[in-house]
């Protein structure tokens, strides 16, 4: 399986510091779900406004700020060095047979690896406890505690596990980087 990932770039370059993305997951033939993901490109909004308020303002990201910005930049919890950009994933839509078997989590987790290298964190919505535990399995943490929904993140600068699908059957496992299973 393969992400193919369009998108729509204003050749203006003020004319936005969000890239919204749709990801399509898909054998060639044959497509299993899809995304609509967001680059929140922080630096460049920071460097323009001076800070990240006026990019998510008015915007669906809006409620990103309050949770992730302070004085024009990360809060402190969140600022590792690691990347200046923000992955949001906006939603995920899985066919229904291929449901439970991880595919959400091989989608995000390669997002991350790939359009998220230049990104301080990768940030998802959970809906309820069950959600946050499927999306902690992947490393996203809880930044809205004591919430019954709400965000989690996952600090893109670190090391985190892996979701491989050991035998080509599209049923993906979650792999601990410290286990010795090698690719």
């Amino acid at each position: 399986m393969k992400l193919s990932v369009t998108t729509d770039i204003d050749l203006e370059p003020k004319s936005g510091y969000v890239t919204w993305l749709d990801v399509k997951v898909s054998d060639g033939v044959r497509t299993y779900g899809s995304a609509r993901v967001a680059l929140v490109h922080v630096g460049e909004a920071a460097d323009a406004a001076g800070e990240v308020w006026p990019a998510l303002h008015g915007t669906r990201l809006e409620p990103l700020h309050d949770v992730y910005f302070a004085q024009g930049w990360y809060k402190d919890d969140y600022a590792d060095g690691a990347g200046i950009d923000l992955l949001y994933i906006e939603h995920i839509t899985i066919a229904e047979e291929h449901r439970g078997k991880n595919l959400d989590l091989a989608l995000v987790r390669r997002l991350c690896d790939t359009l998220g290298s230049g990104c301080q964190l990768a940030v998802v919505a959970y809906g309820d406890a069950l959600g946050a535990a499927h999306w902690g399995r992947l490393g996203f943490a809880i930044s809205t505690p004591g919430r019954t929904s709400g965000l989690m993140h996952m600090k893109l600068g670190y090391r985190h596990d892996q979701v491989v699908d050991p035998t080509g059957s599209g049923d993906y496992e979650v792999v601990s980087t410290v286990d010795p299973y090698v690719p």
